[in-house]
């Protein structure tokens, strides 16, 4: 299945220091799955991308200062690189004091290989989420979803109360507002950074009781 793997927390730093959390981030990751190993930087074809060598910290680090003078903004985002398989692998994407000044954010589009081994193994999507949670604290919300399911029709019933993508596995703050109603309604809960990552039955049913918050 499709899967995708986002976080937003607050910056304590410029892009660049928070770069480096992305990087050590990376780091992190690369043991847990060989399609995260290899890290290459996204480019203008599948050609180029795949003769691209491996990206080192500091062409990473220039990809999203570039990214800024670009945008000439202080608000901007950037796709810095991605692992794995050409046209299968995992795009990293990154913004920054958006929507509004001090909030980073980080989204991994999980490629097929992964997104396999996600199907297969809980025990991975908890590794994700917990090395994830533990990089970017303070986070303020984050998940991991399958990206299959039905859309909710926000017309007629409105966004989610915490305004996200409902995930099987949520990041709430523990200053969150919606950190009580998460309690009541996951079905496994585990203590990590300045909050809790909760788990909402599996990956088929966890629509369906996110629905009744």
């Amino acid at each position: 299945m499709e899967w995708s793997l986002a976080f937003d927390w607050r910056a304590l730093g410029d892009p660049i220091s928070e770069g480096r959390r992305v990087w050590e981030w990376i780091q992190r990751v690369r043991p847990l799955h060989p399609c995260l190993d290899l890290w290459r930087p996204t480019a203008e074809s599948p050609q180029e991308a795949e003769q691209s060598p491996p990206i080192t910290q500091d062409r990473f680090l220039q990809r999203i200062q570039q990214a800024q003078v670009d945008w000439e903004s202080e608000s901007f985002g950037v796709a810095p690189a991605f692992s794995g398989q050409i046209n299968q692998g995992n795009k990293l994407t990154l913004s920054f004091n958006m929507p509004n000044p001090g909030d980073a954010s980080v989204d991994l589009m999980v490629g097929e290989a992964l997104g396999a081994a996600l199907d297969a193994s809980e025990d991975l999507a908890d590794a994700l989420m917990h090395t994830t949670a533990s990089i970017f604290a303070p986070n303020t919300i984050g998940g991991l979803s399958r990206s299959d399911h039905p859309t909710r029709n926000l017309n007629r019933d409105g966004p989610y109360p915490f305004y996200y993508v409902p995930g099987w596995k949520m990041f709430f703050a523990s200053d969150s507002p919606h950190y009580q109603r998460a309690t009541q309604l996951a079905t496994n809960i585990a203590p990590v950074s300045n909050g809790a990552i909760f788990t909402f039955g599996t990956p088929d049913t966890y629509p369906t009781i996110l629905e009744q918050w």
